[in-house]
């Protein structure tokens, strides 16, 4: 068992620390701090955390097999890495509340997906907005480095930098970070890629977005039977999947996906019979962000459940 967790011990829930993150904490000691977009296996992460002990590195990735062979990389290493922290979710997300301004010391994405498809550019990351985010959380003369094996995406890129807050620089590299899709384009026979610099010479402000406090409430009277959920679409979409009820026990939960800005949350609400009515609350046990839009899934669950005995 104590193989494992010192396996899984790099590993952050962003569930289980506060929104923003105090990451001195987290890592026990005040250093830099850097971070890497979509890591991949790990190559340029582990290298850089074992070159400079004094720095703080963590690490952003969405698919599983990638972090559990850079959590098994960490633990081949020699000396015990302490100094990196590994996250498993969206970077716009996280940079919007896990982090407060002025809080990165460097950001570093070594080719990320370029979404070539027309219809996928919307998919891509490094957009204007996402560029200013990251212009918020860096610290002053802090940088950006984007390297790109696609020339279009890294026209794209310089494009959507207009107007962010950085001074840009662009180059041709020669292979150089040793990392899984480097070597890929090389055995492919490229032999140059795209680098991008952005050193951050103004502040855009953007504020750290704050967890909502989330509302219970009670209704006096409430038909599982008659209740029916109206879908809101929009900036902020709401989308109804399922109620379940257990009569014998007076219970229910709603499922529902509430999707705004660039998260998408699978959100279960419970409908429970009290002495004195019905509370309609947050499902306990569930991982999510409690966002407008989710305090918002509540509210309409509340409405759809009150609405349930009206006569038509």
């Amino acid at each position: 068992m104590k193989s494992i967790d010192d396996l899984l011990k790099p590993l952050v829930s962003c569930h289980n620390i506060d929104h923003p993150s105090d990451w001195d904490m987290q890592f026990g000691r005040k250093a830099p701090l850097d971070v890497e977009i979509g890591f991949g296996m790990g190559e340029f992460l582990v290298r850089s955390a074992k070159n400079s002990p004094g720095r703080n590195f963590i690490g952003f990735e969405q698919i599983w097999e990638r972090i559990f062979k850079t959590l098994k990389r960490i633990k081949r290493e020699e000396r015990l890495l302490d100094n990196i922290k590994i996250l498993k979710m969206d970077v716009r997300v996280s940079f919007e509340r896990l982090f407060d301004q002025k809080r990165i010391d460097n950001v570093y994405c070594l080719f990320p997906c370029p979404w070539p498809k027309k219809g996928h550019i919307k998919h891509r990351l490094f957009s204007t907005e996402f560029l200013k985010l990251v212009n918020s959380r860096l610290k002053e003369k802090g940088f950006l480095k984007i390297v790109t094996d696609f020339y279009p995406y890294y026209e794209w890129v310089l494009e959507q930098s207009q107007d962010t807050g950085f001074d840009v620089t662009e180059n041709t590299v020669q292979p150089q970070y040793d990392t899984k899709f480097e070597r890929k384009w090389m055995d492919a026979g490229q032999k140059e890629f795209y680098e991008i610099n952005m050193r951050k010479v103004r502040h855009v402000d953007l504020p750290v977005r704050r967890d909502v406090k989330l509302k219970t409430y009670k209704v006096q009277d409430f038909d599982p039977l008659n209740f029916k959920f109206q879908d809101q679409i929009g900036k902020c979409s709401i989308v109804f999947k399922e109620m379940i009820f257990d009569e014998k026990k007076q219970k229910g939960v709603v499922y529902l996906i509430v999707s705004e800005m660039e998260m998408m949350q699978y959100f279960w609400v419970s409908i429970i019979r009290k002495d004195t009515g019905w509370r309609i609350c947050k499902t306990e046990g569930q991982n999510f962000f409690p966002t407008v839009g989710i305090a918002k899934a509540l509210e309409l669950v509340y409405q759809s459940a009150t609405s349930s005995t009206k006569k038509a």
